[in-house]
């Protein structure tokens, strides 16, 4: 019998795409979610079980390791996450959990950080460390979906990529790649314990050669539209709520794109986690722009897309939203 996995945030960005993985490879799969959603309901269709609960509640999580023996645990973007590793590490050491997967943060790597998620995540791992569990730390950077699928649409049926991104560059990693390298650990951790993995795409791109690739791919010319940050707020509010953005989520992202400026992303460059942990080379920029044009409702350009997009995007400036100050206070 293959081990029993439980997988937290399972109908995420790279939860569900790792229970599919997993599911594929004959192991059995627990979705510990707040709510049987129609995500959850595919997956378990799939041959997924579901547990429901909070990360908070103790009672729920006892109940979903039960039988367990190795966890993905990844938090969602917002607050207490300190807490909900404290109630994790007591119940997953009372049910003999044997490895765990954590999803961290690259900018957690760095000193004097103002997002209180990334101040939150580097206590995680202090908890996790002195635990006695086995973790392997998740360290990504800046996905790919959120570096450029909440702009694609108007790169692709405008031919404008609006960028808070300044001059950073950025080994951007896929959604996928991301779920492979979990799915991969979850299946063989012990050689990874104790580890702190980045996974990355192939190569670090600026902004400009973003547009240049999404430019060949759509056929068009696309120009880079420098964002100031009151404008990356309304952006944000006007479309963030079609990618699951809320507004702590925005206020983390307004501090994660000045660290992009910075270049914090491109410290250090690709690595080769993807390739040692699947086997194979990560998805390429262009690959990724293909997929997201793919799965759009958008597609590639036309006068009926372009004069949606004209649409939503005149109306941006418009859009009511949050003073910097009073973002900031939800990063308290």
């Amino acid at each position: 019998m293959k081990e029993q996995i439980l997988i937290t945030a399972a109908t995420g960005k790279t939860g569900s795409a790792a229970a599919r993985q997993l599911l594929a490879a004959g192991y059995p799969v627990r979705l510990y979610v707040r709510a049987r959603t129609a995500k959850a309901r595919t997956l378990e269709q799939l041959g997924a079980t579901l547990a429901l609960g909070e990360f908070h509640d103790g009672e729920a999580l006892r109940t979903a390791l039960v039988g367990v023996k190795r966890v993905y645990f990844c938090y969602p973007i917002m607050p207490g996450l300190p807490a909900a590793v404290r109630v994790f590490i007591e119940v997953a050491k009372e049910a003999g959990v044997e490895a765990v997967v954590f999803m961290g943060q690259w900018l957690a790597e760095f000193d004097q950080q103002r997002s209180v998620l990334t101040n939150d995540i580097k206590a995680a791992y202090i908890l996790l460390e002195a635990s006695g569990l086995s973790v392997v730390y998740l360290n990504p950077g800046y996905f790919a979906e959120n570096t450029i699928g909440v702009v694609l649409e108007f790169a692709v049926q405008l031919g404008l990529l609006v960028s808070p991104f300044g001059q950073g560059r950025n080994p951007v990693p896929s959604n996928e790649d991301l779920a492979a390298v979990i799915a991969a650990l979850l299946q063989n951790p012990a050689p990874y314990i104790g580890q702190r993995l980045r996974p990355t795409g192939p190569r670090s791109l600026s902004v400009p050669e973003m547009a240049a690739i999404v430019a060949r791919v759509a056929g068009r010319k696309v120009r880079v539209v420098a964002a100031p940050e009151w404008l990356f707020r309304k952006a944000a509010f006007a479309t963030g709520h079609e990618f699951g953005f809320d507004a702590f989520t925005i206020s983390q992202a307004v501090l994660y794109n000045q660290q992009y400026r910075d270049n914090k992303f491109d410290v250090g460059g690709p690595t080769s986690v993807v390739r040692q942990l699947t086997g194979r080379e990560p998805e390429d920029f262009e690959t990724i722009v293909r997929r997201y044009l793919a799965a759009s409702s958008y597609g590639m350009p036309s006068w009926a897309g372009g004069l949606r997009a004209l649409g939503k995007f005149m109306c941006v400036p418009f859009q009511a939203a949050p003073s910097a100050g009073e973002l900031a206070k939800l990063n308290q």
